[in-house]
């Protein structure tokens, strides 16, 4: 990106540098990723990103900034409704004045707040070739406005580019590095993809398989350990339980493993905000600028897999130097949907990025786009998921039918039984007994006065003869024993 800055001319800042500014105490700093500026005593370099420069006193109170973003369609629109989002460091930022000179240049007079909460006023001119906007900022404190330009306008000034400085016992003079070769890696767990990365590179990861979910995660890094490419992370929570009454009730505090497969309960992160989390908990960066990914968020928001539609989507680039002097790029897209009177949940995920000396951006940055633009689904490791899915779909849904026989039957049983019940309550109550024809089958009542009870075979109706003996009490005659509903056989 820095490249594309060298063209451009630094002096549409327009701010007059004052004639017989002092120069004394005035130094030019020699960066190694290729600029060089002249800075006041004291002054230092708050930010040498690709894309993201920016010079201030020791306090940070005057501040120059450079940035390199993607500005389509009108200049003065995108200045004013997506510029601000890529600037965290801008708090209720608010444009006061706004001037175009053509299509492809905007100045502007702003205010902010910083992290701190120090209120700014800055001179912003955004210039633009193709599609690339390249924003010079000078912010001072409120009311010192009028002696920080002027020094601020030096600084920006004498900004310039030349080739990346390589320090004594380098590798080169600041000529391009040689292309990279590369070679082709398969996932070494299961097959499941391929992708072209930096031949002769340590690549360590594949495809993570947990409890119900699966996921891309591998890293890359070249011979010396330098530079590194990176695509998916296993260490982020796979899913997060906005936190509501649901799980407050049921213990979820925040930031607290929430069921398997490590959902956490935690309120919505901009990718801004996870992706500088990210860099610091994994690398031990530090962020230095962000930029918004609106084609990202496009992707997200056609994801078929969300069916019940997107409530949430961010996705930023977030540039970070590491302690050594590195210097590096995350991508991250953070998305969630919210169930109005059941509850929401979010992801993090399109994780992926580089880190390498600052001569070697470029070069690895072009890595980046060769391995996203390689990356290939194994055919035959993705119809042997589509089967077993299949067969788990399957399998579920004999399950489903055998649960819903099981229940059903429980439930009539259950109910079969508790009739039976009240039906003894009220035999006894009533005096009565239920006697049933062990060859017919029938059913019939009769007063409960003995013990034992035969029928009349002959007869035209049920009758039944009581005895407290078992013993037919008239030999004579053809009676058949009854059995006693409840007693001899089962009331159900």
């Amino acid at each position: 990106m820095l490249e594309r800055l060298q063209t451009l001319a630094f002096s549409l800042l327009m701010l007059a540098v004052p004639p017989g500014l002092a120069a004394e105490g005035w130094t030019t700093h020699q960066d190694p990723s290729g600029f060089s500026v002249q800075l006041p005593a004291g002054w230092r370099v708050l930010s040498d990103m690709p894309g993201a420069l920016a010079f201030g006193d020791a306090q940070a109170r005057w501040t120059a900034l450079v940035r390199a973003r993607r500005a389509r369609g009108d200049l003065a629109r995108w200045l004013q409704q997506e510029y601000p989002a890529s600037e965290p460091g801008m708090q209720a930022l608010r444009i006061d004045s706004l001037r175009t000179e053509g299509s492809d240049v905007v100045h502007a007079a702003l205010q902010y707040r910083n992290p701190q909460g120090l209120a700014k006023r800055a001179r912003l001119v955004a210039v633009r070739r193709g599609d690339i906007a390249t924003v010079f900022v000078a912010a001072t404190p409120a009311d010192e406005q009028a002696q920080g330009l002027p020094v601020l306008s030096r600084v920006l000034d004498s900004l310039r580019f030349g080739a990346p400085h390589i320090a004594a016992g380098g590798t080169g003079s600041g000529a391009a590095a040689a292309p990279l070769a590369y070679a082709r890696w398969v996932d070494p767990r299961e097959g499941a993809f391929a992708v072209e990365l930096p031949a002769g590179w340590r690549t360590e990861g594949g495809l993570q398989r947990t409890t119900w979910n699966r996921r891309v995660a591998y890293q890359s890094a070249s011979p010396d350990g330098r530079a590194l490419l990176f695509n998916g992370d296993a260490s982020l929570p796979r899913m997060f339980i906005l936190p509501n009454e649901i799980t407050a009730r049921y213990g979820g505090s925040m930031n607290q493993n929430w069921g398997p497969d490590a959902q956490i309960v935690a309120p919505f992160q901009s990718a801004e905000q996870m992706a500088a989390w990210l860099v610091r908990q994994r690398f031990g960066g530090e962020p230095a600028g962000t930029r918004p990914r609106p084609d990202l968020v496009e992707i997200v928001r056609r994801n078929p897999l969300l069916t019940s539609g997107v409530s949430a989507a961010t996705a930023a680039d977030v540039e970070f130097r590491l302690p050594d002097g590195r210097i590096g790029v995350l991508t991250l897209t953070t998305f969630g949907s919210v169930t109005p009177g059941v509850g929401g949940s979010w992801w993090a995920d399109n994780v992926h990025g580089f880190i390498a000396p600052p001569q070697q951006a470029g070069q690895l940055g072009r890595a980046l786009a060769h391995m996203v633009a390689t990356m290939q689904v194994n055919p035959a490791w993705d119809r042997g998921e589509r089967q077993h899915e299949l067969r788990l779909g399957q399998q579920y849904t004999a399950y489903l039918q055998y649960s819903q026989r099981l229940q059903q039957q429980t439930i009539e049983q259950r109910w079969a039984s508790d009739d039976a019940i009240q039906r003894s309550r009220r035999d006894l109550l009533g005096g009565t007994v239920r006697l049933q024809d062990p060859q017919t089958g029938e059913v019939f009542e009769t007063q409960a006065r003995e013990r034992y009870y035969y029928r009349v075979v002959a007869a035209d109706r049920p009758t039944a003869l009581g005895t407290e003996v078992d013993a037919s009490p008239l030999p004579q005659i053809d009676l058949r024993r009854l059995l006693t509903v409840g007693v001899d056989v089962p009331d159900r």
